[in-house]
């Protein structure tokens, strides 16, 4: 008697290390309702089939199985806890002890599972609307993630989410890399309204793709610009290769799809250094980057050639050991004087 009967004290530990295991299985709740079924049975079984506790035993067992599984998962409970009866007393040996007054005792306790059995249905029938309802949650807020980290780097996101404002931070390295069409409004005059978005949404999601196998942050597209940074918001140690390689994608990028069908050119240009970042806006917000840095890297793709990419010295000092450069000459930028500048040609 005392080792069976250790096991219904044994079990609601074991049930819920069961349950809260990070492999659980879906369907651990369930496991654990059919086992404190066939325990019900083994219990009903040593106690002799007492109607009070043996109703006591089938209530809880009802609830459980209405609120996790339904009717028909209560059918396929009540089999079990026969088969625990069954066990029970095979082990227990055979000894009904019945109430004084075992009909009115027997009608009470059909009354009372009658009602367990009613307000149990009911409670399955709205945790399915729950789970209904949590589903739909989980589905739009994938949505809302989805659609928030494709206009802002997924580093910026939960910070979004969390309220913080405003969202401001600076960086001591970083690459920029800005790449423009070359003539884009005749080319967009000569192709039409049409067409110059088929031409944009394919290229630009050529360089989306490119980046992302950088390991390069998109931040803007400017009509016929594309704005990228390596190095931020998320670090990135060898960021400058990392533009390189995006830069070197970009222009084969072209090669490709509608932009090749219409001749379409680009011109790149690469500079490193420091710059500041963060969320502008009230109703639509934009993740923009701000400094001197970016107003070289754009100055220096202005003097870039259709169909290259021109870095600043900048960038040549830590690329010239893994790319091969040609030098380009001087150029004087804007605001800036003159700076040694250089054609990013491919890898060594």
């Amino acid at each position: 008697m005392a080792d069976g009967g250790g096991g219904p004290l044994v079990w609601p530990h074991l049930a819920r290390w069961l349950a809260e295991r990070k492999t659980a299985s879906a369907h651990a709740e369930r496991f654990n309702v059919l086992a404190d079924a066939l325990w019900g049975g083994v219990a009903a079984a040593a106690l002799s089939m007492r109607l009070w506790p043996v109703a006591a035993i089938c209530v809880v067992g009802f609830i459980n199985c209405l609120l996790f599984g339904g009717p028909v998962f209560l059918l396929i409970a009540l089999a079990v806890f026969v088969t625990g009866v069954l066990g029970g007393t095979a082990w227990f040996g055979l000894a009904f002890h019945l109430d004084t007054e075992p009909l009115p005792t027997a009608l009470a306790i059909v009354t009372i599972l009658s009602y367990v059995i009613l307000i149990g249905t009911t409670a399955y029938r709205l945790r399915l609307r729950q789970r209904a309802t949590r589903a739909a949650l989980e589905h739009e807020e994938r949505k809302s993630h989805e659609l928030l980290t494709n206009v802002f780097p997924e580093s910026i996101v939960p910070r979004l989410r969390g309220g913080e404002s405003p969202i401001a931070d600076q960086f001591a390295d970083v690459t920029v890399v800005f790449i423009d069409i070359v003539d884009f409004t005749p080319l967009a005059e000569r192709i039409g309204p049409r067409r110059t978005v088929l031409l944009l949404n394919d290229l630009f999601g050529r360089f989306d793709q490119a980046a992302r196998g950088c390991g390069v942050e998109k931040i803007e597209t400017t009509g016929d610009g594309y704005l990228a940074v390596a190095g931020a918001p998320a670090p990135l140690e060898a960021h400058v290769e990392a533009g390189a390689r995006f830069a070197l994608a970009a222009l084969s990028a072209v090669k490709e799809g509608v932009a090749a069908v219409e001749a379409v050119h680009v011109r790149i240009g690469l500079h490193a250094g420091p710059v500041y970042a963060g969320v502008i806006g009230d109703s639509r917000f934009h993740y923009k980057l701000f400094g001197d840095t970016v107003n070289v890297a754009s100055r220096v793709q202005g003097h870039a050639q259709p169909g290259r990419a021109l870095a600043s010295e900048a960038v040549f000092r830590r690329l010239r050991h893994a790319f091969r450069l040609e030098e380009h000459g001087t150029v004087d930028l804007k605001g800036h004087g003159p700076m040694r500048t250089y054609w990013l040609v491919g890898r060594l």
